[in-house]
């Protein structure tokens, strides 16, 4: 491996995973990423794969991970686990 496993943040087409895997393996990004189509039509195990590592791969230069990301989107993850007073 030339660099640490994170997600792109340039080299991205859906999540920056195979952008990050490429870059982590020194190869060109449109190969891991028909490589992954391949596998995908013919080894269905592929995309929870790929779901998992956009998970827990944090974007590069210490960004966020994509659980992070879903914690955002949901309001999830900002501390607050009391009720607000109106709650009945």
């Amino acid at each position: 491996m030339k660099e640490k496993l994170t997600r792109s943040a340039t080299d991205k087409f859906v999540g920056g995973v195979c952008g990050g895997v490429a870059r982590s393996l020194g190869i060109d990004s449109g190969l891991v990423r028909i490589i992954t189509v391949v596998l995908a039509f013919f080894w269905g195990l592929i995309v929870p794969v790929y779901l998992a590592l956009w998970l827990v791969l944090p974007l590069e230069d210490g960004g966020s991970t994509g659980f992070d990301d879903l914690k955002k989107m949901f309001g999830g993850g900002n501390g607050n686990t009391t009720p607000p007073s109106d709650y009945r």
